[in-house]
């Protein structure tokens, strides 16, 4: 069983700007895919796995939504975003 296969929510691709905040700083990025419970974002290079965990805030460009959840996963071109 692949890591897509266990997937509870099918991930459709997108290109939307997103400001979000871990552990007191402040970013800008893109959200690559999103699903109902969370999001991947692009980012320009690697967060470290400590912040595996960590809790997050966004908002997401157009249409300005405000979201939080924690980060599940870290790779080497972004991070995965479960929702809250």
């Amino acid at each position: 069983m692949t890591a897509k296969d266990k997937r509870e929510r099918v991930r459709i691709s997108i290109s939307r700007v997103t400001s979000f905040v871990v552990k007191g700083r402040a970013y800008q990025s893109s959200i690559e895919n999103t699903s109902g419970s969370g999001v991947f974002i692009k980012t320009v290079g690697r967060f470290s796995n400590r912040y595996k965990g960590q809790d997050i805030s966004m908002t997401i460009e157009s249409p300005g939504e405000k979201r939080t959840g924690r980060i599940a996963r870290i790779a080497h071109h972004g991070i995965g975003v479960e929702f809250n």
